[in-house]
């Protein structure tokens, strides 16, 4: 199904249940993921309730932006498809990049939203002392090859292979992205939250799960022994999590 926003096509699916008062499920997908990503748990949950999966722009079956994002863009288009489909309130599972749609939804107060089930979530700067020293020599190097004295090409291999391989619209999207810390809007998140969370998270990190719980009220943690893409090493779990969860 195709949703029109600021004249992109926005690609959605619908999975309509058979069930009448349940809350429906939105499922927002990481950073260059797509519907695909949170179809199996899509699935299985509409036995129950309805489900809405999205693809974010310019992935999976969305078109490509015509001029950069933020996290601001990207929440009111999940915001303006929800009113558009005559919805009231929705619970949440999002992993990484649509833990940041989640947080800018829910702090804000843009929709109401019951729970949310976050798996990877960003939204937090990471501080370790070695990004700060690899971020400190990016900008060095930077500032050489801006004089001349260091070779572009060298340069182009430092940076995440995310940023490497975008085109100019969406490197300035991933950088207003990036640079969004959203840690100071968790406390003004009200609803209940639970993390499902891998251990050995490279991407983000598993002490980002204490933040979230000093910040927000009502927020519950469970661990699995695995990486950014836990929910999906663990899916039996995370389903049967997830069941429990919105009942």
């Amino acid at each position: 199904m195709i949703f029109t926003y600021k004249e992109i096509k926005i690609n959605y699916e619908y999975l309509k249940s058979d069930s009448v008062n349940t809350t429906p499920i939105l499922f927002l997908h990481g950073w260059g993921g797509s519907i695909d990503s949170f179809i199996y748990f899509a699935r299985k949950m509409q036995k129950t309730n309805d489900c809405i999966l999205v693809d974010f722009p310019p992935f999976g079956n969305s078109d490509n932006l015509k001029v950069d994002w933020s996290i601001c863009d990207y929440a009111e288009m999940i915001v303006k498809l929800l009113e558009n489909l005559g919805l009231k309130k929705v619970n949440i599972v999002a992993h990484s990049f649509g833990g940041r749609i989640t947080i800018e939804i829910c702090s804000k107060k843009l929709f109401k939203v019951d729970k949310i089930l976050l798996t990877g979530c960003a939204g937090i700067k990471i501080k370790s002392f070695k990004k700060q020293l690899k971020i400190l020599r990016y900008k060095f190097l930077k500032f050489l090859s801006s004089i001349k004295l260091y070779s572009n090409k060298k340069l182009l291999r430092f940076g995440s292979s995310d940023y490497k391989n975008l085109d100019n619209i969406m490197k300035k999207t991933f950088v207003n992205i990036v640079n969004y810390d959203q840690t100071c809007l968790l406390s003004k998140i009200n609803c209940s939250v639970l993390l499902i969370w891998g251990r050995f998270d490279k991407e983000t990190p598993f002490y980002f799960t204490k933040v979230f719980k000093k910040n927000i009220k009502d927020c519950g943690v469970i661990a699995l022994n695995g990486g950014h893409f836990a929910y999906l090493e663990f899916s039996n779990l995370f389903l049967s999590v997830m069941i429990n969860y919105f009942k």
